[in-house]
């Protein structure tokens, strides 16, 4: 057994009919025994925080009466860890209960990385394609316009890096938000997420602030699967909060 901690946080709002699942698959890991497991729930409005109270009595829960969004949730906890590694994870996530402790192992074994995020797969297991390259303008096109093909396609296919198919440990510089794995004294040290995002870009962000303290890698021998919903292409009112926060992630990095 590890002789040190581990932690992993979820960020809730209105995940009743998700959190289960998650949590399920944390508290059935192998290394349970040195992790400490944590919900932020970001105000929801429908039975997810009693789910988590009720069902789950070992998960640290942390109720806020408004929603402050992704990334200032995570740091609620991220803030006052004093764990070897922390995970960020969404309530929308899968895994085998192997997967924490040769995730642990992989991190011990490799000092020079500081992040390290999975292959994600469908529900039928297919994989998902998630950014891998810094975002540019038109990439974002690209993931909203991706099912008009023509160039909307290319570029989403060029962010995601689709198409050369990878198929063993690479470095990268955006780690998707659904799944992370990191040095939590890494995270520290850039003080968490920029919480001027409410959502959308703050793990894009974070990449790109973590990269300095260590390798970012894409490790496809290790898989999780999500249940993604893509709400930034199907809703309008989450568009629009991502197009406010690619704005925002443009001033403070340049085009």
């Amino acid at each position: 057994m590890k002789n040190y901690k581990i932690s992993a946080c979820i960020v809730t709002y209105n995940s009743e009919t998700e959190i289960r699942t998650i949590l399920n698959a944390l508290l059935k890991s192998s290394v349970i025994s040195i992790m400490d497991v944590y919900v932020v729930d970001n105000c929801s409005t429908d039975n997810t925080k009693n789910v988590v109270e009720n069902e789950f009595p070992s998960v640290k829960l942390l109720k806020l009466e408004y929603n402050i969004g992704f990334g200032a949730g995570h740091n609620k906890i991220i803030m006052n860890l004093n764990t070897k590694y922390h995970f960020i994870v969404n309530p929308d996530i899968h895994f085998e209960p192997n997967l924490i402790e040769d995730l642990l192992d992989y991190m011990d074994e490799n000092e020079d990385i500081c992040m390290v995020t999975p292959k994600i797969l469908n529900p039928d297991g297919t994989e998902q394609f998630l950014p891998k390259l810094n975002p540019k303008i038109r990439y974002f096109l690209g993931g909203r316009f991706e099912k008009y093909g023509f160039v909307f396609e290319k570029w989403r296919s060029e962010y995601t890096r689709k198409n050369e198919m990878i198929s063993e440990p690479t470095d990268i510089e955006f780690s998707t938000g659904c799944f992370m794995m990191s040095r939590t004294n890494a995270l520290r040290a850039v003080k968490g997420f920029d919480e001027r995002y409410f959502l959308h870009f703050e793990d894009a962000d974070l990449s790109r602030m973590l990269v300095k303290e260590g390798r970012l890698i894409f490790n496809p021998n290790f898989t999780v699967t999500h249940l993604w919903k893509r709400d930034n292409v199907k809703s309008k009112k989450i568009f629009l909060i991502a197009l406010n926060s690619m704005m925002k992630y443009f001033i403070k990095w340049g085009l």
